[in-house]
């Protein structure tokens, strides 16, 4: 197969090959030339803090070529020269096995040169392989995955990272000297030589990288350096870059500082890798998902959190080690969401595919720059600070102080530039940090995988209602396709599942192309739910829906609109109320006429309750009723009680009304609800109506405002006509009597 004909679909069947030598490299790099290994073997030699800097930043320095090699790279061919130079480094690597000899015949400064020297010509070979691997990785990995893989990759490295970070710490700890590091060197070298060989079977680049279409490298590194977004990606690459500056002289502080064994300081990289593993796929499907900006921030907050940490670490105490490992924890979650976040950035949003190695050159030269001079200051500050020691109440001041200072300023100068990126996604910061912080994440998260492994009908409809459950808004995009499944069902359960999630723009407009679909039992779904959500901004697309082909979808949206307060539509309402002949229609408006209480529809409520036989259709209109006159919770606390035992409830409720009663002065009316009260209480209702009826005719209707005498007197007619066959009818009397008390009585104390 060409590399011409090379689809997505190829490159990713090819990709556990990257992966594979991915892994291998982690060995390596775990090994030789990074990681605590390489500071307790360079410490082991005898070097000071400048010296240990100035080793740990000939790695990175050496990016700084890229711009001068990128060219010829692209002439050979960016797989070509990455795996032929990765393969190299690691012979040149091999040359550190004879830094005992060295040591022993030439002394330390001799010593110190020749490591120097190995690791200058091994970063240069690494410089020149990683020159064309970034724009080889970009085109080989498919930007609809990127994340995706990065958090698989992640995991299969950490898991590597961690089984060969106990095998090192256990070689360091059961032995001494320089030799240990030797072994651990030598089988880094092997391992190293073997993950050039798994790189070589992932796919090359396409033949336009190779054709010249990227010539002119002076011109397009101009073109980057004009870029505004692109500059703003590097800086905030340069304040985020505390792996240089702080955390490569962790071990240091752990071993000088804090107190703790170079094989415990060895085995907090565990505490890192567990805090990689356990998150890595989570931030490679929330950068896929909703875009690396957010993540980079959160990453850079999370970091800031890191200075702080260490400087208040507890010193040669029994807690030191599992406090020191909590916190390697957090550098592992923190540091793999800023790896992945801003790699993807790099490959999705900050270059151009058309440019791209250019920009490639540029960007890992600046990358190599910024992470070479972080350990070669912090080694110089640390030697600059090494008198300082002392104790101000319960903090310690150390040299590695300054330090901490530097990382926490450059940490928040950097979450200010990256709040400014550019991005083609519009999840915000917020919105990203509030889809963790409302409802319940974790839930939400395993929902979401069974969701996505939901196979059969029945399966996805529970999935579909559980989704909703935590209210949180990382479900939003499954219910949204939830809203396209084949199934009727699903489509179905999603609507009423969203009209159960926090209001959202995205689920809004959801909804709302349900509602002008034109299918009309889902329709009617989609406006009950739009009218749940509470949020104005489906008032207008269902204003829109009162005017549907689908008169149930009229009716539901005026629901809808009610719950809504829509107060503009009410002339709609009473119109449709009174001109409607299909009643299962009309119970739509009085439900809405009475969640707005238009007080002039009373009595056409009135009149549509004396036509209606239904029980559940005359206490609903019994409600919209209640709610025009008053507050509807008297109404709805003695129906559920009168559903059980009327008479006595209904007795019971009565006989409550003695004591506002007396406290008005309205002695007249006393004997009559002692009597309503006994009739009701030996369930003889029609002569207990018939007391009620005349109760409510003894109410001072003068002293009532006009809606709720009028109300009054409907009431009274109606309760002589129908006597104790219509119980709304007794439970709406009790519910006017209690709030024409009320106002008496407010009436009388102001």
């Amino acid at each position: 197969m060409t590399a011409a004909t090379i689809t997505d679909v190829e490159k990713i069947r090819r990709l556990p090959w990257m992966i594979t030598a991915n892994v291998l490299n982690t060995v390596m790099v775990t090994f030789t030339f990074a990681g605590s290994v390489f500071i307790l073997f360079l410490d082991e030699l005898g070097l000071d803090n400048a010296q240990i800097g100035f080793m740990l930043s000939l790695v990175p320095f050496c990016g700084i070529i890229a711009p001068f090699v990128a060219p010829a790279v692209t002439r050979f061919g960016y797989k070509r020269v990455f795996v032929a130079f990765w393969g190299i480094r690691s012979v040149v690597m091999a040359l550190l096995l004879f830094t005992p000899l060295v040591l022993a015949t030439f002394g330390l400064n001799s010593a110190f040169v020749w490591v120097a020297g190995v690791i200058l010509v091994f970063s240069i070979c690494r410089a020149i392989a990683e020159t064309g691997g970034y724009p080889w990785r970009k085109e080989v990995v498919p930007d609809a995955m990127r994340g995706k893989f990065s958090a698989v990759n992640s995991i299969s490295t950490t898991i590597a990272g961690i089984i060969v970070t106990v095998a090192a710490g256990y070689i360091i700890d059961l032995y001494t000297g320089l030799g240990r590091f030797m072994f651990l060197i030598g089988v880094g070298v092997t391992v190293g030589l073997l993950s050039a060989g798994a790189y070589a079977r992932v796919p090359g680049e396409g033949p336009r990288a190779k054709t010249g279409a990227e010539a002119g490298h002076l011109k397009g590194m101009k073109q980057a350096l004009r870029d505004k977004n692109f500059m703003l990606f590097l800086l905030s690459l340069g304040l985020g870059a505390i792996d240089g500056i702080v955390i490569s002289f962790i071990p240091l502080y752990m071993k000088q500082q804090i107190g703790l064994t170079e094989g415990i300081i060895v085995l907090l990289s565990i505490g890192t890798y567990i805090g990689s593993l356990l998150t890595s796929y989570l931030w490679g499907w929330t950068a896929d998902r909703y875009g690396s900006k957010p993540v980079m921030q959160s990453s850079l907050y999370i970091m800031l959190v890191l200075p702080f940490a260490w400087f208040l670490l507890p010193r040669n105490s029994e807690a030191s080690a599992p406090l020191a490992m909590a916190i390697a924890f957090l550098v592992g979650v923190a540091t793999l969401a800023w790896q992945i976040s801003w790699t993807r950035y790099l490959f999705v949003n900050a270059t151009p595919g058309d440019n791209k190695a250019p920009y490639m050159a540029v960007f890992y030269a600046w990358l190599g720059l910024v992470s070479g001079l972080g350990p070669l200051l912090a080694g110089q500050i640390l030697n600059l600070a090494q008198n300082i020691n002392a104790q101000i109440w319960l903090f310690t001041f150390d040299p590695f102080t300054p330090l901490f200072i530097i990382g926490g300023v450059m940490l928040v100068a950097g979450s200010r530039v990256v709040a400014r990126l550019e991005t083609d996604q519009e999840t915000t910061f917020r919105r990203f940090a509030g889809m963790f912080l409302r409802g319940n994440p974790i839930r939400a998260l395993t929902n979401l995988i069974q969701y996505n492994l939901a196979g059969d009908e029945m399966t996805r409809i529970v999935t579909t209602e559980r989704l909703a459950d935590t209210h949180s808004l990382l479900s939003t995009n499954e219910l949204i396709e939830a809203l396209s499944d084949p199934s009727f069902n699903v489509r179905y359960e999603a609507i009423h599942a969203i009209g159960r999630m926090p209001s959202e723009p995205v689920l809004i407009d959801a909804l709302v192309a349900v509602l002008q679909d034109g299918e009309s039992e889902l329709g009617m779904a989609a406006s009950r739910s739009l009218g749940k959500m509470a949020d104005k901004r489906a008032i207008e697309p269902l204003r829109q829906a009162l005017h549907s082909e689908y008169r149930l979808v009229q009716a539901n949206s005026a629901r809808a609109l009610a719950m809504l307060e829509d107060e503009e539509s009410i002339p709609i309402f009473l119109e449709r109320f009174k001109t409607e002949t299909n009643p299962t229609i009309r119970m739509g408006y009085v439900s809405a006429l009475g969640r707005l209480r238009v007080k002039n529809a009373i009595d056409g409520l009135f009149d549509f309750l004396r036509e209606i036989d239904s029980p559940v259709w005359r206490g609903e209109i019994g409600l919209a009723l209640a709610r025009i006159i008053g507050d509807e919770r008297y109404y709805l606390q003695h129906w559920r009680s009168m559903q059980t035992n009327q008479g006595t409830a209904t007795a019971q409720a009565v006989l409550a009304l003695q004591k506002p009663i007396q406290n008005i002065g309205l002695k007249g009316c006393a004997e009559t609800v002692e009597q309503c009260g006994n009739a009701f209480a030996r369930d003889e209702i029609d002569k207990a109506a018939n007391h009620l009826a005349g109760l409510l005719n003894q109410l001072p209707q003068k002293k009532l405002d006009s809606t709720l005498a009028h109300a009054l007197q409907i009431c009274a007619r109606n309760l002589s006509e129908f006597g104790g066959t219509r119980f709304e009818l007794i439970l709406l009397s009790l519910h006017i009597i209690d709030t024409a008390l009320s106002q008496l009585q407010s009436n009388s104390t102001s």
